[in-house]
């Protein structure tokens, strides 16, 4: 019978549960009720299509099984795995202007070998750098302008490192080129 180990993170930000036996579960918020919340096995979706569940009663954290046993083994790298993706993105957001490079050597010198194995290749790491460099600054927003109205400028991208204004022209005014 497992027993509630901890809440991790996912790489896209949701919780999820680690039980002792090393299975990692999601939330199935369609089946919560006061009492208790439903939790279904993160590798529910195809291929492997396991329909485990579990329910943790939220008054002192129990795990109750459910009828599905799991129809895979758990995978003891996952957490340790999302703990130096976390890792890579808290550094990235940190250090904007340390080199990609240099964030994935650190985080990786740090790192068990046998979870390095595990880990994506070095582009898809690059790109989770970026990403979260993206989020953090404030330019992900863009992404859901319409108009040239609806676009806002940061202000980390209206001025240089050393705090001079570099933007000439924010299109909102009639002269075109703004005193700078």
């Amino acid at each position: 019978m497992p027993t509630f180990s901890k809440f991790i993170t996912s790489q896209r930000g949701a919780q999820q549960i680690l039980d002792s036996d090393g299975y990692i579960y999601f939330r199935k918020k369609s089946s919560d009720t006061p009492l208790t919340s439903t939790w279904r096995c993160a590798k529910y979706n195809p291929p492997t299509k396991c329909k485990c569940h579990i329910y943790l009663a939220l008054a002192d954290n129990s795990l109750t099984l459910g009828t599905q046993p799991h129809n895979h083994s758990a995978d003891g790298s996952v957490p340790a795995r999302q703990e130096v993706l976390l890792s890579l993105k808290r550094k990235a957001a940190d250090q904007p202007l340390s080199a990609t490079q240099n964030l994935i050597s650190e985080t990786l010198a740090d790192t068990a070998a046998e979870v390095n194995q595990t880990l994506p290749n070095l582009e898809s790491l690059a790109r989770v750098v970026r990403r979260s460099r993206a989020s953090s600054s404030g330019s992900a927003q863009h992404a859901e302008a319409t108009t040239s109205e609806d676009f806002i400028l940061p202000s980390t991208c209206t001025s240089t490192r050393r705090d001079e204004p570099f933007v000439l022209y924010d299109g909102k005014t009639d002269r075109g080129l703004l005193d700078v």
